[in-house]
């Protein structure tokens, strides 16, 4: 291993040996170096170059090269006290800053292009794993369809750690190649003192394999943070970050095998039961105000999962919601495991429509997960309805109110039919008082008030019988293959 410096006003030879002898570029820094070579580039180095720039870093992933900013007038090798974040490379016009190979990077602020032409700035487009730290990644040009494209043609391991990313105008972005892609704990991702985008990645046909952003604020983001796709699958997590209150977090997808997004644990506020699941299916959100009595809760917030499939949903291809897990340990012992849910419907659904499937440790001899499905036997037979659920669902949900205007899809109850809820299946005026047909109202039937029609949700349960032979979790998947069709889980299941 050998250390070199950088400091672009150096004086002498140019050999990198001292702070004296140091390169004026970073380029010509890691032309002919070798893996696991160091790099220290100087706190007030500021390097510009009107035209392309490729840092090619020579490491490797046995040995990786490091580059780090530090304070000139430290010690020598610099230590921990000298560390400092405030050099820059940056390139002017047309022209692309590329960085590949295989490196930890401390503290630059990297700046691709300027004015109003073409630029991308291009991260890992070659083979290699790059950790940028308390760095800075910056589109200087303002032409619309500038990118910081992260990965390329090939895999590749990006970590962006306490880094920000700064636009030039609100069509900018971050485009995702093939890469293991991972951002976190970075506060203000989005340097405000630029443009903020209007979408926050895109989605390209050379996918990358895994999408992990976690414990990065990206509330300056209030349009869309994942763009819409027709290609390859995509696994794309947020998990602990803090978003805007109107943030989409996954535009609407195409296809079966386009986008799929765990949101975990992240709001614009305190809700820290906020997690959410959006696909080409369906989605999942945490529901508050339609909740079982004496239901699931998270955090003494009493909870239900929201799941609302898309037109695409199918039997062949279900919407499958977050799986319940219960913990288990008693084995050779029949048990049984029993979901319920509300929706607005007429009738109970059907095992096609919606239903469950219980993987358990099954065999004593080796932990090969056993499953049980509470779907119909096969494609070709025909669905058979669940079980009615007395359940009370109402104690979230707001009171119906005297000649009040109710739009499609408000859900509301009342004192004399507790329990029950009702949707609004026709928009309109309600009554000056309560109508009589509440009270007599059962799951399903339509109750007329004023100009507007209400219809009492329908309550189901499905229960499974299962006979684990090991100890070990249970886990119960929620499947939804009614097309354009909303359900309302509880995410507490009962085993017994």
């Amino acid at each position: 291993m050998t250390a070199y410096y950088v400091w672009s006003a150096a004086a002498g030879t140019g050999t990198g040996a001292s702070w004296a002898n140091a390169y004026t570029t970073l380029t010509a820094a890691l032309s002919g170096k070798a893996a696991g070579d160091v790099f220290y580039i100087a706190h007030d180095h500021a390097e510009s170059t009107a035209g392309a720039v490729t840092l090619t870093i020579p490491g490797t992933a046995a040995a990786p090269c490091y580059l780090w900013g530090a304070n000139r007038s430290g010690s020598v090798p610099p230590v921990s006290a000298d560390l400092r974040s405030t050099w820059t490379v940056a390139t002017t016009g047309a022209n692309v800053l590329a960085v590949s190979g295989f490196a930890y990077i401390y503290g630059g602020a990297l700046t691709s292009g300027s004015g109003s032409t073409a630029v991308n700035m291009t991260i890992g487009g070659a083979a290699g794993a790059l950790v940028f730290d308390g760095c800075k990644l910056i589109l200087g040009g303002t032409n619309t369809g500038n990118r910081i494209t992260l990965g390329g043609s090939v895999a590749t391991r990006i970590v962006l750690r306490n880094t920000t990313v700064k636009f030039g105008a609100t069509g900018q972005g971050c485009t995702l190649n093939s890469c293991d892609f991972r951002w976190e704990n970075t506060a203000s991702a989005i340097d405000t003192g630029g443009s903020i985008p209007a979408q926050l990645f895109f989605l390209t046909t050379n996918p990358p394999g895994r999408v992990m952003v976690e414990g990065v604020d990206l509330s300056a983001v209030t349009g869309t943070i994942f763009g819409s796709a027709s290609e390859a699958a995509k696994a794309l997590t947020l998990k602990d970050c803090k978003l805007a209150s109107a943030v989409t977090p996954l535009a609407t997808q195409s296809g079966v095998n386009t986008g799929a997004l765990e949101l975990q644990r992240c709001d614009s506020g305190t809700a820290s039961y906020r997690s959410e699941k959006y696909n080409a299916l369906g989605s999942q959100v945490m529901e508050t105000a339609i909740t079982k009595t004496s239901g699931g809760s998270i955090n003494s917030q009493a909870v239900s999962a929201n799941i609302t499939t898309t037109s695409q949903a199918a039997f062949a291809y279900p919407f499958e919601g977050f799986p319940l897990t219960i913990g288990n340990l008693t084995t050779g012992v029949s048990k049984t495991v029993t979901v319920e849910g509300v929706w607005n419907a007429a009738a109970l659904p059907n095992n096609d429509e919606f239903w469950i499937e219980v993987e358990h440790l099954g065999s004593a001899s080796s932990p090969l997960g056993s499953f049980v499905s509470g779907a119909k036997s096969d494609g070709l037979a025909s669905g058979s309805a669940l079980t009615a659920s007395t359940s009370a669902w109402g104690a979230n949900v707001t009171a119906r109110a005297n000649t009040t205007a109710y739009t499609l899809g408000q859900v509301r109850k009342v004192a004399s039919n507790a329990g029950r809820i009702f949707f609004c299946t026709t928009a309109g005026t309600s009554a000056g008082s309560e109508p009589v047909g509440y009270a007599s109202a059962v799951d399903g039937g339509s109750v007329t008030d004023g100009t507007a029609v209400f219809r009492a949700g329908v309550r189901f349960k499905q229960t499974l019988t299962i006979t684990p032979q090991m100890a070990g979790a249970i886990f119960i998947q929620p499947k939804a293959g009614k097309p354009s069709t909303t359900f309302y889980i509880d995410p507490s299941p009962v085993i017994a």
